[in-house]
C-alpha cells in the first residue's frame, strides 16, 4: 500500500508539472515576466528548480528536475485561497483543502518524505504571482530531515 501511495503521488506530480509547464513566460504586452522558480537547501546543498503550479482542489507549487533515479521534486500544497502570512505545515491528507503541506522526493538516494512540521509564508498572492518562503522537516527511514531557506515565485494564469 505504501508503494502504491508513492506511485500515485509521483503520477499526480508528473501530471501536475506537465500541466503547469504549458504556460507562457510572456506577458500580454510582449515583455518577458519573472522566471518561475522554487529554491531550497537540503543537506547543505542549494537547489533551484524551474517550477509551476496547478490548481484543482488545492494550489500546488511543484518544482522538479531529472528523470528516473536522478528525479528530484519538491511540492507545496496550499488552499486555493492561500492568504498572505505565515502558515504551519502539517501532514493531513484528509484535509488538503484547508491545510498547508509539503513533500520532497530524491529518487535514487533518499526517496520521498512528507513534511510533518514547518512553515509556508505567503508574501504575495494576487492574479499575477504567488510568492513566498518555506522550511519544513519530516522523517525518512527513521531520520529527521530538513528542507531550509526555501523560496518560490510562480506566475498565475
Amino acid at each position: 500500500m505504501k508503494i502504491l501511495k508513492k506511485v500515485m503521488f509521483l503520477a499526480f506530480a508528473v501530471f501536475a508539472l506537465a500541466l503547469s509547464s504549458c504556460s507562457s513566460d510572456d506577458s500580454s504586452d510582449g515583455n518577458q515576466t519573472e522566471t518561475d522558480y522554487i529554491k531550497f537547501k537540503y543537506k547543505g546543498t542549494t537547489y533551484t528548480f524551474d517550477s509551476g503550479y496547478q490548481s484543482t482542489l488545492t494550489l500546488d507549487v511543484i518544482g522538479s528536475e531529472g528523470i528516473d533515479n536522478t528525479y528530484k521534486q519538491i511540492a507545496l500544497w496550499m488552499p486555493l485561497n492561500a492568504s498572505v502570512g505565515s502558515h504551519p505545515v502539517v501532514y493531513d491528507l484528509s484535509n488538503m483543502t484547508t491545510t498547508y503541506q509539503a513533500s520532497f522526493t530524491f529518487m535514487g538516494t533518499d526517496n520521498t518524505f512528507n513534511a510533518t512540521s514547518g512553515t509556508i509564508k505567503i508574501t504575495a498572492n494576487n492574479n499575477e504571482r504567488i510568492e513566498g518562503t518555506f522550511n519544513f522537516s519530516g522523517t525518512l527511514n527513521g531520520e529527521t530531515v530538513q528542507v531550509t531557506d526555501g523560496k518560490f515565485s510562480i506566475a498565475q494564469f
